[in-house]
C-alpha cells in the first residue's frame, strides 16, 4: 500500500487530535496467511485542495443505515469530521452504514492449547504465542531477505536489526498474518459502543479516515487487528501518521512494503527514546527462593530501582555482566514452578512504548535474541 506525503495542514490537525503513543490491546493470534491485494499501492495528492465545508441541514438517523443507524455519539462524530476536517457528509453515512458491530464477529481462537493452560505458567503460555521454531525461522528468512535495509536502519537510527526483526516477528509473524478485522469495524465498534478506551478509539477513527482520504482508499476495505492496527509494523493510525517514513525513496510511506516498515520501526524507537549506546536491554537476576515475593519491590516496566540499592540490601543481583550502570526494572516471569526474574535496562522501557506490557517487550527480547543466536 503506498501512501505520500500528507498535507502540512492536515497533519496539523492530526497531531491537536491523535494519542501520542500506541497502546495496542492483546492481538489476534492466527497463523492463517492474510494477503493486501486492494491495499497493494496509494497516493496521495500532496496539493490537493481543501474541500469547503457546506452545511445545508441538521443530521437525522434517516442519512445512516445499517447496525449503527441509531448511534447518537455516531451522529456527532460525522457532524465533527465534516465542520472539522471538511469531509462531506454523505460520504461519511455511506461509510459507516457499511460499518459493522465488531462484538457480532467471531473471533480468532487463542494460540494457548489446554494442555499448554494445565501444565505451564503465563510466562510459558504468552511466550509459547510467538517464540516458537517456525516463527524463528521466519524470523531468519526476513532478517536475509532485508539485510541491507536492516543495515541502513541501525546506522541511521541506531537500533539493533534483531529488536527490530523480533517487532515484525511478534505484531505480524513476519507479514504472515496483518490483521482479519476490516478496521472501520474495530474502530467504530469500540469508540461508539462504551468501550472502556473509547475517547482512545474515537482519535484513533478520526486518524483513521483522514488517512484513508489522504491516500484514496476506501476504509470499508483496509484489514487490520483487533485494535486497528496496520501493516508490518502494526501502527495504529496515529502512530502511522508520526512515525512512518519513507525509507525506499519511492516518494511514500506504506506499511505492507518491509522496507518503509523497517525504517519506520527503527524511527519510533528512536524518537521514542532509544540510546544505541546501551547495548542490553535484558539480563536475568537471581534471588533467594523459587517464587519472587516482595512486599517493597513493585515488579513491572513502571518500576525502576538503583542497581546498587537491589544488590546491597535485597541481594538480586545480575547472573551475567551487566554493563548498563542506569536504574532497572524488575520483570517477573511466571514459570510452572518458579519465578524468573529479570532486569530490564532503559532500552527495555523504550520497547515498552510500543505495547505497554511487560510481557510483550519480553517476548520481543527474546524473539529477538533467538533469530540473532540461531543466524549466527
Amino acid at each position: 500500500m503506498k501512501i505520500s506525503k500528507i498535507s502540512t495542514f492536515t497533519l496539523s490537525l492530526l497531531l491537536l487530535s491523535a494519542c501520542s503513543t500506541k497502546s495496542p490491546e492483546k492481538k489476534e493470534l492466527s497463523d492463517t496467511n492474510q494477503t493486501i491485494t486492494s491495499q497493494a499501492r496509494l497516493g496521495i495528492d500532496a496539493n490537493r485542495t481543501k474541500e469547503p465545508i457546506v452545511e445545508v441541514t441538521a443530521p437525522t438517523y434517516d442519512e445512516l443505515h445499517g447496525e449503527f443507524q441509531t448511534n447518537h455519539e455516531l451522529l456527532s462524530f460525522i457532524d465533527m469530521m465534516v465542520n472539522v476536517h471538511s469531509f462531506k457528509r454523505d460520504e461519511l453515512n455511506r461509510i459507516f452504514s457499511q460499518a459493522q458491530n465488531f462484538r457480532h464477529i467471531p473471533q480468532p481462537r487463542s494460540c494457548s492449547t489446554d494442555i499448554l493452560r494445565i501444565q505451564q505458567g503465563k510466562w510459558d503460555r504468552y511466550k509459547s504465542c510467538f517464540i516458537y521454531e517456525n516463527n524463528i525461522q521466519r524470523g531468519i528468512d526476513f532478517w536475509e531477505k532485508h539485510k541491507e535495509t536492516l543495515e541502513r536502519a541501525e546506522m541511521e537510527y541506531g537500533v539493533p536489526a534483531e529488536y527490530i526483526v523480533g517487532i515484525v516477528g511478534i505484531e505480524t509473524a513476519y507479514g504472515t498474518n496483518f490483521g482479519k478485522h476490516r478496521v472501520i469495524d474495530v474502530l467504530t465498534t469500540k469508540s461508539m459502543l462504551g468501550h472502556r478506551r473509547a475517547n482512545f478509539y474515537r482519535d484513533e477513527l478520526e486518524n483513521f479516515l483522514i488517512l484513508t482520504r489522504d491516500a484514496g482508499l476506501s476504509p470499508t476495505e483496509l484489514m487490520g487487528s483487533t485494535s486497528g492496527a496496520l501493516g508490518y509494523g502494526q501502527f495504529i493510525p496515529s502512530s502511522y501518521i508520526r512515525f512512518a517514513i519513507d525509507f525506499n525513496g519511492d516518494g511514500a510511506t506504506d506499511l505492507w512494503n518491509a522496507e518503509d516498515a523497517i525504517g519506520s520501526i527503527a524511527n519510533y524507537f528512536s524518537r521514542n527514546g532509544w540510546k544505541s549506546s546501551i547495548s542490553q536491554v535484558a539480563v536475568r537476576a537471581k534471588y533467594k527462593g523459587q517464587r519472587f515475593r516482595s512486599k517493597k519491590l513493585k515488579t513491572g516496566y513502571k518500576h525502576k530501582y538503583s542497581q546498587y540499592k537491589l544488590r546491597k540490601k535485597y541481594k538480586i543481583k545480575p547472573r551475567s555482566k551487566l554493563y548498563y550502570r542506569g536504574p532497572v526494572s524488575l520483570i517477573d516471569l511466571p514459570r510452572a514452578t518458579y519465578d524468573e526474574l529479570w532486569f530490564g535496562t532503559h532500552n527495555f522501557r523504550v520497547i515498552t512504548t510500543y505495547n505497554h506490557s511487560s510481557f510483550y517487550a519480553m517476548a520481543v527480547y527474546q524473539l529477538a535474541q533467538a533469530v540473532k543466536d540461531k543466524r549466527g
